[in-house]
């Protein structure tokens, strides 16, 4: 039975690599033993993440940096369910992860073995598919099966709508596998790349509706990179003006505005129709705004078919962005001459007073200097909605966050697996989001990460404090919830850097400085000082 399970092993960690698996995240465990000790004699990029919780998140991290699918690898029992709110997430945000959970063979199922919960298709609807695969069966069409199949669920976790698969693999003892046997050839299995357009008529009936229109672009979050020259191109075609979201990567790499701008446009140059990319924007009056103005938008990208909580977007293209663009571009489409200039001219930026005491309002403008090699990560909750505002980079830059089901867990794990790419990392959390993922900061210690967490320290749920329950009863208790941290002792724990800052020209300097390893910089915040009336709103 070892030698059927090492080499069935063997078969499925080759065939995750023909699909371009090229990290594993281990949590290890008594069950996932053979895994384990296959994948660091195969020396792939291995990293052992004790906690799962803190493991799923790196993962997370690392897909989303490098844009290919990661292997998770976990013991049995409620180790596995620690790895759902990663899962969650990346089904949310169409992250690929491939979820390797190791199981309890079935005659130990639902008798009272320890370390065993029911695993087989455990993450539900949250992944693609589930699969279980008895690998210690010695019959060759089961090794035939495990090159084939997983090759099929690893690609699965790319095609649109990409996310999550997991496959369960009980496993009986001895779980010791046979170290230094040849590995086997496994044939790749080639599934090429398609390239879609609309057809003729979908593509009159566009050009029809964007034809002399005020068109206007809105880009939500992705890890998809967009074609920069392809977008710039289709924008000055029709005279389009482009809003961007923070997390869509493109604010530095094309012209965009601000989307407290369309709000206040005037009724005659509003926008007569919007084309929509990418996930939900983080603005939380973007959509309902348009909606309520009635302006049609197209929804185009098949990550997000469906995907419009607004229930507005009633023409859908099942298409990338790409291929969108691509045949855009090429079409002899022209939208209201002077649009974009008139939109421009209806707005005159003030521009922000430098001011010597550092707020989180001040963190956008100071980090949109960071330099081109850097990349941010931002936390959710009032962090990344102060970004989305006003966040305007000089140039390109990688921006990161966990925006899929909108969680504040697994936030410094996430930026860490970002960091794994080696470019300096910017992490911008609240003390709360920075608590609830402590793991993390050994983590970043452990992989070496050169990372710099800026902790904005309200003492609490700051986000609470800006909604209706704030006047309520028991807010403190139940809603500010302070946890008094003291992120100097957590610094030390982990031994990181720490510094304290509460001037701008203090932390300026320190965006411009290099650095290696872990620090931590405190910005310490109050509550009871935030704005009165949120400018986005919240949602």
């Amino acid at each position: 039975m070892t030698n059927v399970m090492t080499n069935n092993l063997k078969h499925l960690i080759s065939a995750c690599e023909n699909q371009e698996v090229t990290n594993f995240v281990l949590s290890p465990g008594s069950r996932n033993t053979p895994l384990a000790l296959l994948l660091a004699e195969r020396n792939v990029n291995l990293t052992v993440a004790v906690d799962e919780r803190s493991a799923g998140f790196f993962a997370l991290g690392l897909a989303k940096a490098s844009r290919q699918p990661v292997a998770l690898v976990a013991t049995s029992g409620t180790a596995t369910a620690n790895y759902a709110p990663a899962i969650a997430e990346a089904h949310s945000f169409h992250v690929p992860l491939v979820v390797l959970t190791t199981d309890r063979p079935q005659e130990l199922q639902e008798i009272g073995a320890p370390q065993t919960i029911p695993q087989a298709g455990m993450y539900t609807t949250n992944v693609k598919q589930a699969l279980t695969i008895n690998v210690q069966e010695a019959a060759a069409d089961v090794t035939e099966y495990i090159d084939y199949q997983v090759q099929q669920l690893v690609h699965q976790t790319q095609l649109a709508p990409r996310g999550p698969v997991q496959i369960n693999l009980p496993l009986r003892k001895p779980l010791l596998p046979e170290l230094g046997t040849p590995w086997p050839v496994v044939v790749q299995q080639d599934f090429g790349h398609l390239n879609t357009q609309l057809d003729a008529a979908s593509l009159a009936q566009l050009t029809q509706r964007l034809e002399h229109k005020r068109c206007l672009i809105t880009i939500g979050p992705t890890d998809q990179p967009l074609p920069m020259q392809l977008l710039q191109e289709v924008a000055d075609q029709l005279n389009a003006p482009i809003i961007a979201d923070v997390l869509s990567s493109v604010r530095g790499s094309v012209s965009t505005v601000p989307v407290q701008q369309l709000l206040k446009l005037p009724e005659q140059i509003q926008p007569e129709i919007v084309l929509r990319f990418g996930g939900t924007p983080v603005s939380a009056r973007l959509l309902p705004w348009l909606k309520q103005q009635q302006i049609p938008v197209i929804q185009i990208g098949s990550d997000h078919l469906g995907k419009d909580h607004s229930r507005w977007a009633h023409t859908s293209y099942n298409l990338s962005a790409t291929d969108f663009l691509q045949q855009l571009a090429t079409t002899d489409i022209r939208g209201a001459a002077h649009y974009r200039a008139d939109w421009e001219h209806s707005f005159q930026p003030t521009p922000a007073a430098d001011q010597e005491q550092l707020t989180a309002q001040e963190l956008p403008r100071l980090l949109s200097h960071l330099a081109p090699e850097h990349q941010l990560f931002l936390a959710n909750s009032l962090t990344v909605r102060n970004f989305d505002q006003s966040f305007a980079p000089a140039h390109p830059m990688r921006v990161h966050g966990n925006r899929g089901a909108n969680g504040i867990d697994g936030t410094i794990s996430s930026a860490v697996g970002v960091a794994a790419n080696q470019h300096p990392t910017w992490l911008v959390t609240g003390d709360l989001a920075f608590f609830h993922d402590l793991t993390g900061l050994q983590l970043a210690r452990q992989t070496h990460a050169n990372l710099t967490i800026v902790v904005v320290n309200n003492d609490g749920g700051g986000i609470f404090s800006l909604l209706p329950q704030a006047q309520a009863p028991y807010f403190e208790q139940l809603f500010g919830t302070p946890q008094a941290l003291n992120l100097k002792a957590a610094a030390a724990f982990v031994n990181a850097q720490y510094q304290r800052v509460t001037t701008t020209e203090k932390f300026r300097k320190l965006v411009q400085e290099a650095w290696t390893g872990l620090r931590i910089i405190e910005v310490p915040a109050n509550r009871a000082h935030l704005p009165a009336e949120y400018p986005e709103g919240l949602g």
